[in-house]
């Protein structure tokens, strides 16, 4: 049986995932830098199984944090991953954080 696929109400319920999302990434690495693409990034918060429209709003959120340096971009393979490093203020607003609010306030002034 197929899983109902996670409809979202509205783009800042998105705009929640995805920093959300990011903050626990960030929060959980072991190293210096954290990568994923849209859909991996989703699973942080147990959101992958999403409509397609979806995936390609939180690629837009992440290209918008790529055109502000906030996060990398890498094109070498098959598949465009983003990653989040140390000297990323993302990864500051994370690691000195307690919740995503930080992350989720930077992402509405971004993507705006």
């Amino acid at each position: 049986m197929e899983r109902d696929k996670s409809y979202p109400t509205d783009f800042r319920e998105i705009e929640r995932w995805v920093s959300e999302a990011l903050y626990r990434a960030i929060n959980g690495a072991m190293g210096s830098c954290v990568s994923f693409t849209p859909k991996r990034l989703l699973d942080y918060v147990d959101r992958s199984d999403v409509i397609p429209v979806v995936l390609t709003l939180v690629k837009h959120i992440l290209e918008e944090l790529h055109k502000h340096g906030l996060i990398e971009k890498d094109q070498s393979r098959s598949i465009v991953r983003y990653r989040v490093c140390r000297d990323s203020p993302l990864w500051s607003l994370a690691k000195g954080g307690q919740s995503s609010d930080n992350i989720l306030k930077l992402l509405v002034t971004i993507v705006e």
